[in-house]
């Protein structure tokens, strides 16, 4: 490996290189650069030498149900952003049958769904828009001006604000829902990464990687309150059902961590030790577990939230990089990036299953409301593979776009 590789390679995944491929680093640099891509030129020259055509950036933004006249027919609808191609595919998902592609602008990295699921919010890292598209039409409406470089949206659970976050600037974005109007930015400061909305509405949190923090906004005011220290670059964010604990991904001092939040006091507790390169979280639906993914190990770390101490690691695969949890709690899916393949694991007995093979470079994962079927995004190939939970068996790949990077579904 040369050193323009090697150093690269740090930047992505945060410690000395390792035995991964070429294309794993690439596809590293890609998701942790794509605002960089899109709003500086010596950025711009780095993922171009290195990922032509490809960015990755995981997409996060709560299900949400679908009008009711065409919830018989056609069922849940999943939306798959593809980041090369500038498109939303739907796809029904009674049929795995994909429709027309929706454009939506350049670079579209995160989307996220509104509870009545009446529309599907896309963030356009390149144009610094968030497209409204009406899922009754799959038109895309006039796009909302946010601010350079959004890279992840988040909606309050009753569905009159979208929050969309601006790496660039260092804040972030209000929209009214109900008019697709931008309300005044609220700064966080530094880098802002993540965003996860507590399940009462009253709080945002933001994960901010040059603070080493992260940012609650009051969201009946949209006020930016004091920053949480956390561990160093804090990235995803997850929060218990009850609403009462934010967990936070990061790194420490040669391992990963992940910081308890106290939402009702807004009070960091100890950081929970899990090893090098935490990079997805999701806790189960009772509440009583967090699985998080680390990807240098290959393993997934139950912690249990009542005592915030984890559990013996269970080993998934090479690169893994996403999760989703069935709506029954009964099964987690992880996705490995570097063998193209999806680990289920038992949660009752913490056991992982036979990984089943999907496509080229998986990064993303998505399971129905009734939890019959998971869809992987597969940024490599192009495709969206269905999984049958009941079976833990792949069927066809779904064609989409180019460089599919997101995915959220309607119930």
């Amino acid at each position: 490996m040369d050193r323009q590789l090697r150093d690269l390679l740090e930047v992505a995944v945060g410690e000395p290189p390792r035995k991964i491929s070429i294309e794993t680093v690439r596809r590293r640099v890609a998701r942790r650069r794509a605002v960089e891509y899109a709003s500086g030129a010596a950025a711009v020259a780095i993922i171009a030498a290195l990922v032509p055509a490809s960015i990755g950036a995981l997409g996060r933004g709560p299900a949400a149900p679908r009008t009711g006249a065409q919830r018989p027919t056609h069922g849940p609808i999943a939306y798959v952003v593809n980041a090369g191609s500038g498109t939303v595919t739907p796809i029904r998902t009674a049929t795995n049958t994909a429709l027309k592609p929706v454009k939506t602008g350049r670079l579209p990295q995160a989307i996220a769904i509104t509870p009545d699921g009446k529309t599907a919010y896309v963030a356009n890292t390149d144009s610094g828009t968030v497209v409204p598209i009406r899922t009754a039409t799959n038109t895309a409406l006039p796009p909302v001006k946010t601010g350079p470089a959004p890279r992840a949206i988040a909606i309050t659970p009753n569905g009159t604000t979208a929050y969309v976050v601006l790496t660039a600037s260092g804040t972030v974005t209000p929209i009214r829902t109900a008019t697709n109007t931008a309300l005044p930015p609220i700064r966080v400061g530094g880098q802002p990464y993540d965003i996860a909305i507590t399940p009462d509405g009253k709080t945002a949190y933001v994960s901010n990687q040059s603070l080493n923090a992260v940012t609650p906004i009051r969201t009946a005011t949209n006020t930016a309150l004091a920053p949480i220290k956390t561990g160093h670059l804090p990235e995803a964010i997850a929060i218990t059902p009850d609403a009462k604990t934010a967990y936070v991904l990061g790194e420490g001092f040669g391992t990963g961590l992940v910081t308890p939040i106290q939402t009702a006091t807004n009070t960091a507790l100890p950081p929970i030790k899990t090893g090098i390169q935490p990079f997805a979280i999701a806790i189960t639906p009772d509440g009583k577990t967090a699985y998080v993914v680390v990807t240098a190990s290959g393993t997934v770390v139950p912690i249990r939230t009542a005592t915030n101490r984890p559990g013996k690691p269970v080993k998934v695969g090479i690169d893994p990089v996403a999760i989703a949890i069935t709506p029954d709690g009964k099964t987690a899916y992880v996705v490995n990036q570097y063998r193209g393949t999806v680990t289920p694991i038992r949660t009752a007995t913490n056991t992982a299953l036979a990984p089943i093979k999907v496509g080229r470079l998986p990064e993303v994962i998505a399971i129905t409301p009734d939890g019959k079927t998971a869809y992987v995004v597969n940024t490599g190939s192009g495709t969206v593979t269905p999984i049958q939970t009941a079976t833990n068996t792949a069927l066809a790949p779904v064609k989409v776009g180019r460089d599919p990077v997101a995915i959220a579904i309607t119930p």
